[in-house]
């Protein structure tokens, strides 16, 4: 198994008034800057989907991808598809996935999920913290590239409906619950 991580950056916050959610100050860091310092504990490399692949995104990663043009705007799951080919064509057959706006991701909750993965012998792997599912807190094959498209091209972009269609397994991730504080609006940044 060679694992990328992917570290979602490319939303348009519409909650956060359209400011680029990743260079938002979390504790006096960068969400971002948080999150990639985190993977790099874990995973050898790391893939950041952004909609503004620039200097500062370059700095923090191996690879930056941009979603597909013909699905621009369409969520997280264009993040997902465009951060999948990009590990297939690194060579990695699985990626580690954790979306911006969490900031307090532990390197414990990485390491579970990737535990998950391993003993689920392949099998798509997310988190659930008190009875929340978090999709975007997962471990997926890069084999799920093609039908993660044709559920794009379908017009159906929830995160959580290609999990279960994936045969995804969820995994009590209960003893983490602080790494799922989600940063969504600027007040949550207080």
């Amino acid at each position: 198994m060679v694992v990328t991580g992917v570290l979602l950056a490319g939303g348009e916050a519409r909650r956060m008034g359209g400011v680029d959610k990743g260079r938002q100050l979390w504790q006096g860091v960068p969400m971002a800057d948080s999150i990639a310092a985190t993977f790099r504990a874990v995973v050898p490399k790391l893939i950041i989907s952004t909609a503004e692949p620039d200097d500062y995104y370059r700095e923090l990663a191996d690879c930056l991808v941009a979603d597909a043009p013909a699905y621009r705007g369409r969520g997280p799951l264009a993040g997902l598809l465009a951060s999948m080919r990009q590990a297939a064509a690194m060579g990695h057959d699985t990626i580690l996935v954790c979306p911006c706006d969490t900031p307090a991701v532990s390197e414990g909750l990485l390491r579970r999920l990737l535990a998950g993965y391993a003993r689920a012998g392949g099998v798509p792997v997310i988190a659930d913290c008190g009875g929340r599912v978090h999709p975007l807190h997962g471990v997926y094959p890069v084999t799920l590239a093609d039908a993660l498209e044709d559920q794009l091209k379908a017009g159906n972009r929830r995160v959580y409906q290609f999990a279960l269609a994936s045969g995804a397994i969820v995994l009590d991730c209960s003893g983490y619950s602080d790494d799922f504080i989600n940063c969504n609006r600027l007040d949550d940044l207080r």
